[in-house]
């Protein structure tokens, strides 16, 4: 059985040498707090039920569900445009 522990080495930010400045202790403190959570979303995965399954079936409708024939948009595009230059001339 593998330990629910496991040890995580924060990779250090490529962000230039040491210093008191303000903007890279903010950038390895938000990486340090990445890291963390990270490591307690893999320890929680362990812990966590399994996702139940869905009383009703799923149906998933496009937003142009009937208009998403890309070759007769494009059609109606083209036919809509010599139309236009016949009738601007």
């Amino acid at each position: 059985m593998s330990s629910v522990i496991q040890p995580k080495q924060v990779t250090p930010l490529p962000i230039g040498p040491g210093g008191n400045n303000s903007i890279k202790n903010q950038m390895n403190d938000t990486n340090t707090q990445l890291a963390m959570m990270s490591v307690q979303i893999n320890a929680d995965k362990k812990f966590d039920p399994p996702v139940p399954k869905s009383v009703t079936k799923q149906v998933i409708q496009g937003f142009c569900s009937g208009a998403n024939d890309i070759p007769t948009v494009l059609s109606i595009i083209g036919s809509i445009c010599i139309v236009y230059g016949m009738v601007a001339k």
